[in-house]
């Protein structure tokens, strides 16, 4: 989740109420005008006595946040990387099973040891990864029933580690909701939404606290 603040806003001449929303990658305003400003397309973020001046081609939006501009400031001009949303770190070992953006998934390699799976649908997929212990497991689901994937995917974490089920974007057969229901019926329990491209989102699953017992040996799969 973003931040949020009730400001005034400048756009030009005009000067309106609104509720400014700070994303991991974009800020939105609401309210008595609605806009929204990619990081990627501003050409300049300043902040001084209390104001955030953002410009962008011939546009300049000017809002009132007080103490907070310096603080919105910075993480506009250092955005988190997709992997610092997804928690990934150098090193950890991580299972991948049918990943489609390409982004992502070359980044996961760059970044970590990474387990390939063939597929949910794969004979050798329950075999590989049950009671490994991955610091995160990613899964792709295309359909409900390929959320039954979830309680073995649970098995195949540390205690502290997490699943992160991708799926599309604005599938009414295949909602946010679902993908929660069917985690919470595995055991586990949700913790963080994130965008992983425009067509993709992800929820991350977590074993839930009072659960977890003392980690053992760490086993590899495959």
């Amino acid at each position: 989740m973003g931040q949020e603040a009730r400001c005034v806003a400048r756009i030009g001449e005009l000067r309106v109420e609104v509720k400014a929303l700070l994303e991991t990658d974009e800020l939105i305003l609401r309210g008595e005008h609605r806009l929204r400003l990619p990081f990627a397309s501003l050409d300049g973020v300043e902040a001084a006595d209390g104001l955030l001046t953002l410009h962008r081609a011939d546009e300049t939006v000017i809002l009132d946040l007080g103490p907070a501009a310096e603080r919105w400031a910075a993480k506009i001009r250092n955005p988190p990387t997709l992997l610092d949303k997804l928690g990934v770190k150098a090193g950890q070992q991580i299972a991948v099973v049918g990943l489609t953006d390409e982004q992502l998934h070359q980044q996961l390699h760059a970044c970590a040891d990474v387990y390939e799976s063939m597929g949910i649908h794969a004979p050798s997929f329950a075999h590989d990864i049950t009671g490994a212990d991955f610091d995160l497991v990613f899964i792709q689901v295309e359909t409900v029933l390929d959320l039954d994937a979830l309680p073995i995917a649970r098995t195949a974490i540390t205690q502290d580690g997490a699943v992160w089920i991708v799926h599309p974007k604005g599938r009414p057969d295949l909602k946010d909701t679902h993908v929660i229901e069917a985690g919470r019926a595995a055991g586990l329990v949700d913790n963080k939404l994130a965008r992983i491209s425009e067509s993709l989102s992800a929820l991350r699953f977590v074993i839930p606290r009072d659960q977890r017992q003392a980690s053992g040996a760490r086993r590899t799969s495959g």
